[in-house]
């Protein structure tokens, strides 16, 4: 596997100093609780926070008809082309388990042209974000 510098880590030993930027991405997204969700998925280990040097991501587990699927609840990295360099080791994750796909939110347009070069697909929209999914396999979607 390609490294890509991310770890899992304690939530509780970051959770302080995430709340702002996760408040804040919360506010863009129209997600006012996104913090307190996170907090509590995080706190009861339903979701997981991985550090990298110049940001974190937390994934959270999911079903949804049957299907088994990773949810990239946040992320958020400022050294640029934070999806070339952490996407393989988020689909190595979720391939470890049973997941048949990745799931992101975002309100970004510029994923609109990024995401599809990297083998996304529009999944829909919900509340003004736009779906974005990455299927994990011949045999999943």
């Amino acid at each position: 596997m390609t490294k890509s510098y991310l770890q899992c880590v304690s939530w509780l030993n970051h959770r302080d100093r995430l709340k702002e930027p996760i408040t804040r991405i919360g506010n863009i997204a129209n997600d006012p609780h996104l913090y307190q969700k996170i907090n509590e998925a995080c706190s009861n280990e339903w979701a997981f926070l991985f550090l990298a040097p110049d940001g974190f991501v937390v994934l959270w587990p999911r079903i949804a008809n049957n299907k088994a699927y990773i949810e990239v609840t946040i992320a958020s990295c400022h050294g640029g082309n934070a999806m070339l360099r952490y996407q393989p080791h988020i689909i190595e994750l979720a391939k470890r388990g049973t997941a048949a796909f990745i799931e992101f939110a975002t309100a970004r347009k510029g994923f609109n042209k990024v995401a599809p070069l990297n083998g996304w697909q529009r999944g829909g929209a919900r509340d003004d974000l736009t779906i974005w999914r990455n299927y994990l396999g011949k045999n999943h979607g």
